[in-house]
């Protein structure tokens, strides 16, 4: 958002949500651009591909000894308290169930702040599904560890109004551009 500003007069409201539902936003006209996970245009609207966010579960290794000593399984992940942004959130019922464990069963916390989530999960306070943003630095830390099994692929998309607007096409510009630095095509890790 810095780039956008820094470019040039605007004014921007950022509206928060969950990215399987951004484009709800932009069916009822809330927003003129959003980043969602729906590849399909909304009506009224251009998509591009950003790339693929990829999250893994995270805890801190104190969390980690304390309530998978015994490894990683559907009986430890049952208990285990899990973080979730809120009850929309599916990342960490997604990985749970490939992980062959029950959704239903572990504690839940709800965190519905991107930045407190990932405070969260650092203080021990559950487990959670964070991107490599937010996940790299404390891993290279230990001050969180990565626990078994695989990521959660997400692939992201910017969609916007389907209009000629110089702003509108700077603002999608910058993002595209911001979103390759940080995302990977492929799912694997940017370079």
């Amino acid at each position: 958002m810095a780039r956008i500003v820094a470019e040039g007069d605007v004014a921007i409201e950022l509206r928060r949500d969950d990215q399987d539902y951004t484009a709800r936003l932009l069916a009822d006209g809330s927003v003129s651009a959003a980043v969602t996970s729906q590849s399909a245009a909304v009506a009224g609207c251009t998509v591009t591909p950003l790339g693929v966010m990829s999250y893994r579960a995270c805890a801190t290794p104190v969390f980690a000894r304390r309530w998978f000593a015994g490894g990683v399984n559907a009986q430890s992940l049952a208990r285990a308290p899990v973080i979730e942004y809120d009850r929309r959130d599916d990342l960490q019922a997604r990985w749970l169930r490939a992980r062959g464990a029950s959704v239903e069963t572990p504690p839940r916390i709800f965190v519905p702040a991107s930045h407190d989530f990932a405070t969260a999960v650092r203080s021990g306070l559950g487990w959670g599904m964070l991107p490599p943003l937010q996940a790299d630095g404390p891993i290279a830390a230990g001050e969180i560890v990565v626990l078994e099994g695989d990521p959660i692929d997400v692939p992201l998309y910017w969609q916007q109004w389907d209009l000629r607007s110089p702003l509108l096409d700077r603002v999608a510009r910058i993002v595209v551009d911001e979103a390759r630095r940080a995302l990977s095509p492929a799912g694997g890790r940017p370079d």
